[in-house]
């Protein structure tokens, strides 16, 4: 296997060599960004070094599937050595479908797997796209996968913990000796005996199907389980008498948590949108909120209130003042996608990049471990979750306040002003408009000016009385 110091000799010309060393080190960034230790990146970039040097120091984007198949079918993979064929035809598919953004063709190394009569037995090793290797724990190569996928660290969370209660269920059996049988006995287990929402359960549906195709390369086929309950739910919507009572009780932060749930009061945000909101997001001339990567992961557009451009400028000086000093103490960086990381490698030190509601700590990215650099991270949902919740408690309401009601009263009040529909569904992000008519059932002015038939009664009551 070619060393990673004669990466260097790639090509005899400047221009090739410069070319392919970009190369080398956008496929170092992809290994790391997927997850993998040290060593195993190691020997996925020897082993695509060495695919280069095997055919002339050609460029992949210039060769592919039958340069392929020479390549895993050279003698250096005879006898002992076949074993490592799998981990280089798993480098390689990683070059082309991560790095190079190439569609790999279903099938197109099976030719060049041994598959004669002299290994009847031997069942083949699959390939995978995360980089499966032997010996690597089942939560490893699930995270992986996952991030490899550019799934969020949330969905990441979810899978894991769902996986794990899958394998609890069935009393730590390995899930390769499983499959839809005990899908559907678990899936079944969440409906019957915990009584979990339709949601939930598809969630739980999703985070198995991921581990047996993307991790395990297993079909499940069609699962039967009896289906979680699932009723029409009525969104919590707070008058408008009441958000001023729960606004001006919110503390914390030195009025930070007020602001934010002005903002998503006034701007229909979720509570994970307004934490993530950048500097650059928010536009005080043309009173108007960019809503990046949010649900679905779709941008848009929505309205700032005018009430709030004063507070907003001043928390945006506040973000500079606090930025200055993190840059003079030699920090000031900001997370961003590795992509976009790489691709604008000072952004992360620029003041419009930086969270308009940042944490009072640094931290580190748990999805880089090993990098252990220490950013500004935004502030945490559960203290603006706790802040809303005290408040609501304190202006004795009744109903379950959270964050995400504030957008459920923003589009009911729209919706009561006689805003059109299709707007309101524009503002929140929704897909289907069906999504936004739910809010016709809770607005003033639906069921609120109907009369009832027992209030009806009194007036008949009233008229046939004997004088």
């Amino acid at each position: 296997m070619a060393t990673l110091q004669e990466s260097a000799d790639l090509s005899t010309s400047p221009k090739a060599a410069g070319r392919e060393k970009k190369l080398l080190e956008r496929a170092w960034d992809a290994l790391w960004a997927a997850g993998f230790e040290e060593g195993a990146a190691r020997r996925y970039l020897a082993w695509m070094l060495d695919y280069i040097v095997f055919h002339g120091k050609r460029h992949p984007q210039e060769m592919g599937v039958p340069e392929v198949r020479a390549f895993l079918a050279d003698g250096r993979f005879s006898g002992p050595a076949a074993a490592k064929r799998v981990e280089a035809a798993a480098a390689i598919r990683f070059l082309y479908e991560v790095v190079l953004e190439r569609h790999w063709p279903r099938g197109a190394l099976e030719d060049s797997v041994e598959t004669d009569a002299t290994h009847p037995q031997q069942r083949q090793e699959p390939v995978y796209l995360n980089g499966r290797q032997p010996g690597v724990k089942l939560r490893d190569r699930v995270r992986n996968a996952l991030r490899v996928g550019q799934y969020a660290l949330e969905t990441e969370k979810t899978y894991l913990a769902w996986i794990e209660k899958y394998i609890l269920f069935h009393g730590q059996r390995p899930p390769e000796k499983m499959g839809a049988l005990e899908v559907e006995q678990f899936l079944t287990h969440l409906a019957v005996n915990q009584k979990v929402a339709k949601d939930t359960q598809r969630q739980a549906l999703n985070a198995l199907v991921f581990l047996y195709r993307t991790v395990l390369g297993q079909k499940l086929g069609k699962i039967m389980a009896v289906r979680g309950r699932h009723g029409k739910r009525l969104p919590v919507v707070l008058t408008r008498k009441e958000v001023p009572g729960v606004l001006q009780r919110i503390e914390g932060a030195n009025g930070v948590h007020r602001l934010m749930a002005e903002v998503m009061y006034g701007s229909g945000l979720r509570i994970k949108e307004c934490c993530r909101l950048r500097v650059k997001d928010v536009d005080l001339e043309r009173l108007q909120i960019a809503v990046r990567n949010g649900k679905g992961d779709q941008d848009r557009a929505t309205v700032l209130p005018r009430r709030l451009v004063d507070r907003l400028r001043a928390q945006v000086d506040r973000v500079r003042r606090l930025h200055e000093d993190d840059l003079a103490r030699g920090l000031g960086r900001v997370w961003l996608p590795t992509a976009l990381r790489r691709k604008y490698p000072n952004a992360e030190r620029e003041l419009g990049w930086q969270y308009l509601f940042p944490a009072n700590r640094f931290s580190v990215d748990p999805r880089e471990p090993q990098d252990r650099i220490r950013r500004r991270h935004h502030i945490h949902v559960d203290s603006v979750q706790k802040a809303i919740r005290a408040a609501a408690k304190k202006s004795g309401l009744t109903k379950r306040v959270t964050p995400h009601v504030f957008r459920h009263s923003f589009a009911t009040h729209l919706l009561e002003n006689g805003d059109n529909i299709r707007t309101v569904q524009e503002l929140l992000g929704h897909k289907d408009i069906q999504t936004t008519m739910i809010y016709l059932h809770v607005m003033e002015g639906g069921t609120t000016n109907v009369r009832s038939p027992l209030d009806l009664l009194e007036d008949e009551i009233a008229s046939t009385l004997v004088p």
